[in-house]
């Protein structure tokens, strides 16, 4: 093991859970480049791999890629993000719990940093984001104009200080995650914009946003033509949800 950059990373404990669905021949290879960034520099650590209801070869893949570090769970049908993440969460026993999209579109050496934000700011929670300064990020420009759009709308109706509330990176308190927990009810394309919804009521406010890596180009699996209406749909969809969030969300208490 390399000598640890801050002497804290020995101390604590770290849940990560994965989302996977149907990622096929990649889980493997995206299994082993997460855990050898992770065991460099965490020595107390659990990787909880979630396929949510794979159809192809996921979830043979995640079983020929056990690790003893590595606790894996199966869906039997697609239930959404949402879905995942709560079912990780109850499992999950960290003193800091990070979710990353099983794709590995953002490489996992950014636990390294979320790590560090979370101790320098004595942060709540620390979200990967498109529209930070560092940010090196590299996506067609219709879905820049639909994220700018949404983001818009977030920050009009939501009421906390996050520019970015959809890239599939974040890192929680396991005080955040207990108190969340019980108010989470999305299952698909707003359960990031609900976590983050009901920390702000519950008064978790410090949320720090930390910059990512992304070149969509190098991971793009659809055509021009494919992904702009798949963007269309599910940025319909999305706005859908987080109106219903929009309105779940008076029912949670509001904390200072």
């Amino acid at each position: 093991m390399r000598d640890f950059p801050f002497k804290y990373f020995e101390d604590i404990t770290l849940s990560v859970i994965v989302p996977l669905y149907n990622e096929g021949a990649h889980v493997a290879a995206n299994l082993a480049l997460l855990e050898a960034e992770i065991a460099g520099y965490f020595r107390h650590y659990e990787i909880l791999v979630i396929s949510d209801g794979s159809t192809d070869e996921t979830n043979e893949q995640i079983c020929g890629a056990a690790g003893a570090k590595r606790r894996a769970f199966f869906f039997p049908s697609n239930r959404g993000k949402g879905a995942v993440l709560r079912h990780g969460f109850k499992e999950a026993s960290g003193d800091f719990i990070f979710f990353i999209d099983g794709g590995m579109e953002i490489h996992p050496r950014e636990i390294r940093t979320f790590v560090a934000l979370m101790f320098l700011y004595q942060a709540d929670i620390v979200v990967g984001s498109k529209r930070h300064p560092q940010s090196q990020v590299r996506y067609p420009i219709y879905r820049r104009v639909l994220s700018f759009i949404f983001q818009q709308l977030v920050r009009l109706g939501f009421n906390f200080n996050v520019t970015d509330t959809q890239v599939g990176i974040k890192m929680f308190r396991r005080e955040v995650v207990r108190e969340i927990g019980p108010w989470l009810k999305a299952d698909s394309y707003a359960a990031d914009l609900e976590i983050l919804g009901v920390a702000a009521r519950l008064g978790f406010r410090t949320m720090i946003e930390a910059p990512v890596r992304l070149d969509y180009f190098m991971r793009g699996k659809r055509s021009l033509l494919r992904d702009l209406f798949h963007t269309l749909r599910v940025g319909c969809l999305l706005l859908l949800d987080a109106c219903r969030v929009w309105w779940r969300l008076r029912s949670v208490p509001r904390r200072q």
